[in-house]
């Protein structure tokens, strides 16, 4: 045996050695970089501004957009001082509270606040020095980088138009409501490319698709449009048509850290009160939007301590007026007080607080509903996924049936935010019979990409970064295909 040592012992040293001297040309080689080495083809990609590439349209997650009151021009949301994190003001609290009308239906409720802006960075002053922390930034620059110009930002080299536009609605508000809005913004954006397409290709009435990267609750905003266009939820709490009319304009669409079948969060802090000072159970209980991401019933999310077997109906207005949970508990009247300073009894807020609280439930329901339908989509439409792993998540909340609270929480891997599960809508832990582990989802995604990020970190990872490269400037979709065809055809005929 020694014999065959001191033979082998030269070979082992050697590849030892080269593991760890050579990083590059090594068959052995373990090394890793945050580098990339780009080729002439990807260089020239990166470079290329013209019809075979699509432009893109970035849509935020929640919170992720500037609120500005449009009659006053007060900034609502997005504009901090140390002062608002740790106290907000009455008159604010009061503003950024999605108005409660007793008897009128959510969709039809409206007030003076809209969007300005797509948060792309948080600035904060402190004691009069300003600190600033990066939003979308972020994943503008990455596609700034990757050869898209962003709107309102000053042309890159070679670069003759806008490319890269930020959608900004308002979070608060109901879901489906902000389709018609963002449909106006497309056009908007369709019709500008049309014209530079004509001015400097010649080409007239460009039939323009856009990719769309959408980021948490944008996700959820961009699949909607896409299955049922601009129609609302329909007042008897039927399906909408499922017509897919929201395909006409959009190529592809990138999903990020999307709740695809809600995330538990968002029970919690309607219970307990969100992060950051501002939001207390009361404030985050008017938003329609909140409800829209709870968990979708078939994932059992909140059950009973006393027989975890049991779910718990998190959509039924009786259960959460009967437990006193978040817009209707006696807690909320403190905050109910600033939101309707006109109504002077409590008896009345509650009564509000009440009615407000069915309808947003009643809606959510009927939208992850929607939402859940099993559809094929158009051969032509491609749908991705990115979802973050690797980080505690919020999975099973377990309630106390006499008290409401909250005795324990189970925990899962996900983005910190959103469960892998989740995202993807896996349907197959719902089946206890099915042993199966193949996927099983409502969601025909083209393809799925797993990254160890957490909820705003997959926009920064560099293996996102390096398949966002790949993905839209460098690969042909069947829709392209077929565009770029036609005007050949065309410019041939003439």
């Amino acid at each position: 045996m020694k014999s065959y040592i001191k033979y082998f012992l030269p070979v082992i040293f050697f590849i030892t050695v080269s593991a760890c001297t050579s990083p590059t040309g090594s068959y052995v080689s373990t090394a890793k970089t945050d580098k990339a080495y780009f080729g002439k083809v990807t260089k020239e990609s990166m470079h290329y501004e013209g019809i075979s590439r699509n432009p893109v349209i970035v849509i935020h997650g929640f919170q992720g957009a500037q609120l500005l009151n449009m009659k006053s021009k007060e900034k609502i949301w997005g504009y901090f001082d140390a002062s608002n994190i740790f106290y907000f003001p009455e008159e604010k609290t009061r503003a950024l509270a999605f108005p409660m009308k007793h008897g009128k239906p959510i969709n039809k409720i409206k007030d003076t606040v809209e969007a300005s802006h797509m948060m792309r960075k948080v600035n904060i002053t402190v004691l009069g020095i300003p600190l600033t922390f990066p939003a979308y930034e972020v994943l503008i620059k990455v596609l700034r980088q990757t050869g898209y110009q962003p709107e309102g930002m000053p042309f890159n080299k070679g670069k003759h138009f806008y490319s890269l536009f930020e959608f900004a609605y308002d979070w608060r508000e109901d879901i489906p409501s902000n389709t018609e809005r963002l449909e106006k913004f497309i056009e908007i954006k369709r019709k500008y490319i049309q014209k530079k397409y004509e001015k400097l290709y010649g080409i007239k009435d460009f039939n323009v698709q856009f990719d769309v990267i959408a980021h948490s609750m944008g996700g959820l905003l961009a699949r909607y449009y896409l299955q049922y266009g601009t129609q609302d939820l329909p007042e008897d709490g039927s399906m909408p048509d499922l017509n897919w009319s929201g395909n006409k304009y959009i190529d592809r669409l990138i999903a990020c850290g999307t709740p695809n079948a809600g995330y538990l969060d968002t029970f919690i802090e309607l219970l307990q009160g969100g992060e950051l000072k501002p939001f207390k159970p009361a404030l985050l209980g008017t938003f329609p939007t909140y409800y829209q991401m709870l968990p979708a019933p078939e994932r059992k999310s909140v059950v009973y301590s006393d027989n975890p077997e049991e779910p718990v109906d998190i959509f039924n207005p009786e259960i959460w007026i009967k437990k006193k949970w978040g817009l209707v508990s006696p807690e909320a009247d403190e905050t109910l007080k600033k939101l309707l300073p006109e109504v002077k009894t409590k008896e009345m807020r509650m009564k509000i607080a009440k009615d407000h609280l069915k309808k947003c439930l009643l809606r959510a329901k009927q939208f992850i509903a929607a939402m859940a339908v099993e559809a094929v989509p158009p051969a032509d439409l491609q749908m991705y996924l990115v979802f973050g792993i690797g980080f505690r998540t919020s999975r099973r909340a377990y309630v106390n049936r006499e008290t409401g609270k909250i005795e324990k929480i189970d925990y899962t891997t996900g983005d910190g935010k959103i469960t892998a599960t989740s995202a993807l809508w896996d349907k197959s832990i719902l089946d206890i019979n099915n042993k199966s582990f193949f996927l099983r989802t409502s969601i025909q995604w083209r393809n799925m990409l797993a990254i160890r990020a957490a909820h705003m970190g997959i926009l920064n990872s560099k293996v996102f970064v390096d398949n966002i490269l790949l993905l839209l400037p460098m690969q042909e979709s069947p829709k392209q295909k077929k565009l770029l065809s036609r005007v050949l055809n065309n410019k041939g005929k003439q």
